[in-house]
């Protein structure tokens, strides 16, 4: 629709000119320009365009809920060794992750609740 606009700005800006008495091939010549800006002013953004997008989520939300419930998770386990050794060493496990290089839980509910 644009193009369309800026076409017609040019055809009628032509038309003009040569009724003004210019020749036909001079009415084009001065014409040209002109459509060529209205075009170029038709394809840019605005810079007072909305952009419609939502506001970004606070960072670290998530991972402070996670991290809280993983660091009360690991004290309650810190107190029962078996709730450990059948959980959380299990889920480690799965992971990939070699729970025997892990400090023990009481030092990683510590350190998770510094992460918070």
């Amino acid at each position: 629709m644009k193009t369309v606009l800026a076409l017609v700005i040019g055809v009628v800006t032509g038309v003009v000119i040569w009724w003004l008495g210019a020749s036909p091939p001079w009415a084009a010549a001065l014409a040209v320009p002109l459509t060529a800006f209205a075009l170029l002013v038709g394809r840019t953004p605005r810079a007072t365009d909305v952009v419609w997008s939502a506001e970004p989520t606070p960072p670290g939300t998530i991972s402070t809920a996670q991290a809280s419930t993983l660091a009360g998770r690991l004290a309650e386990a810190a107190e029962d060794q078996r709730r450990y050794q059948e959980r959380f060493r299990a889920r480690f496990a799965r992971l990939g992750i070699d729970a025997d290089a892990l400090p023990d839980p009481e030092d990683l509910a510590e350190r998770l609740r510094r992460v918070e």
